[in-house]
């Protein structure tokens, strides 16, 4: 069932708003503080990112968008998408008018990436310098604990149905993402992922507990922040 509404400042699925304002800069993990100008969109100022290793526990799967509603002025100027070049999936840009047309006729397709918030609570606990700078931003900080990225559909065919991902990070500092093929290289798909692939993203508030005579404060929970939320 088509249920993804894409609006310019951001994108609704299953009854959730996530956030589209400075996606490109955006990565699964990115730390840093939530920004709400007045007049503006509200977005994340990313800082940092909780290290790749981590990040464990990460699910992909297809959500179909709802064409009917689609307009190609709130997809915005450009639009990355995660496409075969030479056989390898890689991020290109593609032009508002291509997206859209690539979109209403299903050549492309939103792939979600989630990681759920008991998970992000460990890669936080398990990152004690990271840490130590979310509690230093205090009340604004913000974990990127879901994305959405943007695929052909015969690559984005391997991410569906919740399964399971395999993060790494490149001497480039580049995301790849890879699911299937078990401990073989045979059945893999891997894609690029670099931070400007990030079409929407979903972040999370910390419960931090704090033990006063340790003096060390520890993630105890996270809670969904979708945008529209103060």
């Amino acid at each position: 069932m088509a249920n993804v509404a894409v609006h310019e400042a951001h994108l609704k699925y299953g009854g959730v708003c996530y956030y589209r304002g400075h996606a490109e800069e955006i990565e699964l993990g990115s730390i840093g503080e939530k920004r709400t100008p007045i007049l503006k969109q509200n977005y994340l100022e990313p800082k940092d990112r909780l290290p790749v290793v981590n990040l464990k526990g990460v699910k992909s799967t297809i959500v179909e968008i709802d064409s009917s509603t689609l307009s190609q002025s709130e997809l915005g100027a450009k639009v990355s998408a995660i496409v075969p070049v030479s056989g390898v999936p890689v991020p290109v840009k593609l032009g508002a008018d291509a997206a859209f047309k690539q979109m209403k006729t299903n050549q492309l397709k939103l792939v979600k990436f989630s990681i759920e918030t008991g998970d992000i609570v460990r890669a936080i606990n398990d990152s004690p310098a990271k840490r130590t700078l979310l509690i230093d931003w205090g009340n604004d900080a913000r974990v990127a604990h879901q994305v959405f990225l943007v695929m052909d559909a015969t690559t984005a065919r391997a991410f569906d149905n919740n399964v399971s991902v395999e993060l790494s990070v490149g001497v480039d500092g580049v995301f790849s993402a890879t699911v299937g093929g078990g401990s073989s290289s045979s059945g893999k798909t891997t894609v690029k992922y670099a931070k400007d692939s990030t079409f929407a993203y979903l972040l999370c508030k910390i419960d931090w507990d704090a033990n006063q005579k340790k003096n060390i404060n520890k993630a105890v929970d996270c809670d969904d922040d979708q945008w529209g939320m103060s």
